[in-house]
């Protein structure tokens, strides 16, 4: 990597010297640093801010005397704003960058989820749901975009570990919540406490991040993809004469902007439901892992939360070594292995449910529940990752599909939860996850295995073509 940074306004720090006796590699390591800073920031905030409220969910849907299949309802809400902020993204990414985007949402997010906790009847709590899930979507695909252009740069794979840090934020947020639930501190002082810390990390975030990217110059050509030939030499040699770099050398070919075609689209639904599969593990733990333990294992407020720390507290084992796994012993099979885990582990949770009892209950849903949120560590990231490298689309437009069919992957579990808690019994609401897993295992081999080798983490096709 010679520059951290590609011709025109880059974001805080990304000036480079005039000076050709200047060592571009040496532009400074606290630039390169401070866009991974920036996305680690975006991503913690957005994590914190859901974990904070999840542990709480029971205080809610009690005060608001909710049956499971109305609360699931009204949870569904949150997904069905998020479809719509995935349309709005490419459009306001277009407008202005990614990182921008995502700290102005983030922000906005904190500040809804602050309000959830004040919801005097259902249709209030729906609709700030409503809301928050817009603001979500929309943080969700640009702060993704950002730190993709991040790994981009740097030339290797970093997006498992951003996810390990949203993993991180949901367990201390989670952690904050099952606290102020055991000390029975009221929902809305944890929340506006919650969300002064998001908030204020998300702002921290802003001058880090890589500025606005001209999208296009004059010639429709995008700046925001550099020429692996365009040297140190030659920028130097361009500013020792005082002059900018030109399009020809500073950005790649004319890269047509357009709308999925029908096989690229194809792929992305199915990268889209694959990562849905992994989705399920996430929203049973986001919304219901505390009402099964206080229901099925009759524990305490204090002690709701832990299902959902255990999810959250593996995928960050899983995401903080995923990278490793998918070098050493490839994606699929890390892939496999980790349907296999979420079968496993939903499966002794579904299993303990019935034969066990007490402590010994506890401790086999809470070990369930761990299991399977390792075995999903990957997948997301992975189906990410996937989706931005689909050759020809805008920036952002590969990531907004997935994420769209993510969202109504959100859309559609709470309610089909709901409705097996209230009509078959709060136990069988971990069978979601056991045919989750199952897909999991069988589609790794075809999504995951698309592309040997390394460059998948790393590089989009289009930009190697153009290389």
């Amino acid at each position: 990597m010679t520059s951290t940074s590609p011709p025109g306004d880059r974001g805080a720090g990304s000036t480079a010297s005039a000076d050709p006796d200047h060592d571009d590699d040496a532009v400074s390591t606290d630039t390169a640093h401070r866009p991974i800073a920036a996305t680690a920031l975006l991503f913690a905030a957005n994590g914190a801010i859901f974990g904070a409220i999840v542990p709480r969910l029971p205080d809610l849907k009690d005060a608001l005397e909710l049956s499971p299949a109305l609360f699931g309802l009204a949870m569904a809400c949150y997904p069905a704003g998020a479809l719509f902020g995935g349309l709005l993204t490419p459009v306001l990414m277009r407008r202005r960058s990614d990182g921008a985007v995502a700290v102005g949402t983030m922000i906005a997010a904190s500040v809804v989820a602050a309000l959830v906790g004040f919801s005097p009847v259902v249709a209030v709590f729906a609709g700030l749901l409503l809301l928050f899930g817009v603001c979500d979507a929309i943080t969700d695909v640009s702060m993704n975009a950002h730190g993709i252009r991040v790994q981009l740069r740097h030339g290797r794979s970093l997006i498992n570990r951003f996810h390990a840090v949203w993993s991180l934020g949901a367990v201390l947020g989670a952690a904050g919540g099952s606290l102020s639930a055991g000390f029975g501190a009221p929902v809305q002082v944890q929340m506006i406490g919650a969300a002064i810390v998001c908030a204020a990390a998300a702002a921290a975030a802003y001058p880090l991040r890589l500025g606005p990217p001209v999208a296009e110059d004059e010639y429709g050509r995008d700046l925001d993809r550099v020429h692996d030939t365009d040297t140190a030499s030659t920028r130097h040699e361009a500013a020792s004469h005082g002059a900018a770099p030109s399009p020809a050398q500073s950005v790649d070919p004319v890269v047509r902007r357009r709308l999925p075609g029908g096989r690229a689209l194809l792929l992305l639904v199915a990268l889209g439901l694959f990562a849905c599969c992994a989705e399920i593990v996430e929203d049973f733990a986001q919304t219901w892992s505390a009402l099964y333990l206080r229901d099925v294992a009759a524990v305490g407020a204090g002690v709701a939360g832990l299902g959902f720390i255990a999810v959250q507290g593996a995928q960050l084992i899983g995401r903080l070594t995923g990278d490793r796994l998918v070098e050493g012993f490839g994606a699929v099979r890390v892939g496999r292995m980790g349907g296999i885990c979420v079968v496993l582990g939903a499966g002794a949770a579904l299993n303990g449910s019935f034969f066990l009892d007490g402590p010994a209950m506890v401790a086999v849903l809470l070990a369930g529940f761990a299991v399977a949120g390792w075995g999903i560590a990957t997948i997301i990231p992975g189906a990410m990752v996937g989706a931005d490298s689909v050759p020809g689309l805008p920036d952002g437009a590969g990531l907004a599909v997935l994420n769209w069919v993510m969202r109504l992957g959100f859309l559609l579990a709470p309610p089909l939860v709901g409705q097996i808690a209230e009509h078959v019994g709060m136990r069988w609401a971990v069978a979601p996850m056991v045919v989750g897993g199952l897909l999991i295992a069988v589609l790794a081999g075809p999504l995951l295995g698309r592309s040997a080798g390394p460059d998948r983490a790393t590089t989009r096709p289009d930009r190697e073509a153009a290389a």
